[in-house]
């Protein structure tokens, strides 16, 4: 997907739903990314969406073609292929769900929106769908954007346990008390979309020069997310400094240095695994430094 828009080949999208065809054999399809790719295709292309919609075997992407359909802003033709295909059922839910088109996805509180507009990226090239997933920095406040970005910096780094080996994978936990997800999740949910956008949009600006370029200049432009962007990526560097020295000092210590070099980087670590401030993570390092 990510280099169709650059060349337009039909064999990219072919490739594409081959593969979507064999995770949903192997019960490992995640369809949002590919359902924002087909709907802006289905969208702009007229004739690739006909090709496309005649030629399909697999029952699975038929269902993903009607979503997608309906992301296009294209209910009617959404209600006929899947009246064609025994999927009306399907169709009349997803009516009723009132799904939103593409050009009204702002991603907030839920992380699928995100791939959803890099999949229309990936089939588009339009940077003004990278920037809709960045606006959501925007409009949130210090706190979120903080932590947003450090669930993002350690998703990059550790995968979904933010966690590296040895460590306990807590992260998750905390920001869930702290936005108070079990009485609402919409605070905790938008901590993860801010999240799970830097993630992937640093993920893919190394093979991407429009992300890359957008990414940039959208933190480089506002002083204020320029600044919760440079406290953030100092303090993963801290944190990361830490954890790296822990490891040996776990399993070589032996007399009072040791355990107190053991117990600060440590408990550094923790104060930020906890999502504790950069500055209050690192003073504990920075004592012991000293």
């Amino acid at each position: 997907m990510a280099s169709y828009y650059r060349s337009k080949q039909p064999s990219c999208v072919d490739g594409a739903l081959a593969q979507l065809r064999q995770e949903a054999a192997g019960g490992q399809a995640e369809p949002n990314t590919i359902i924002g790719f087909l709907a802006e295709i289905f969208r702009t292309s007229p004739e690739e969406r006909e090709r496309l919609l005649k030629a399909e075997p697999s029952n699975y992407v038929k269902s993903v073609d009607v979503i997608s359909l309906y992301r296009a802003g294209l209910p009617d033709e959404a209600q006929k292929f899947a009246a064609a295909n025994n999927l009306a059922g399907l169709s009349d839910r997803l009516r009723a769900a009132r799904l939103p088109p593409l050009d009204a996805v702002r991603p907030s509180s839920t992380p699928a929106d995100n791939d959803l507009l890099i999949g229309a990226y990936m089939a588009s090239g339009n940077t003004a769908l990278i920037q809709r997933i960045l606006d959501n920095y925007s409009s949130a406040d210090d706190g979120m954007v903080g932590d947003g970005l450090r669930v993002g910096f350690m998703m990059s780094k550790f995968g979904p346990g933010l966690a590296p080996k040895g460590r306990d994978s807590v992260m998750i936990k905390v920001a869930c008390s702290k936005y108070d997800c079990k009485t609402d999740q919409t605070k905790f949910l938008r901590v993860m979309t801010l999240g799970t956008a830097i993630w992937s949009l640093q993920s893919l600006s190394a093979q991407d020069d429009g992300i890359k370029k957008t990414l940039s200049e959208f933190f480089s432009r506002d002083a204020r997310l320029k600044n919760l962007f440079g406290a953030e990526q100092t303090a993963f560097g801290n944190y990361m400094t830490a954890v790296v020295l822990v490891s040996p000092f776990q399993k070589e210590r032996a007399g009072a240095a040791q355990d107190q070099a053991y117990e600060q980087m440590s408990k550094s670590a923790s104060i930020y695994e906890n999502l504790g401030s950069g500055k209050d993570a690192f003073e504990p390092f920075k004592n012991l430094k000293k």
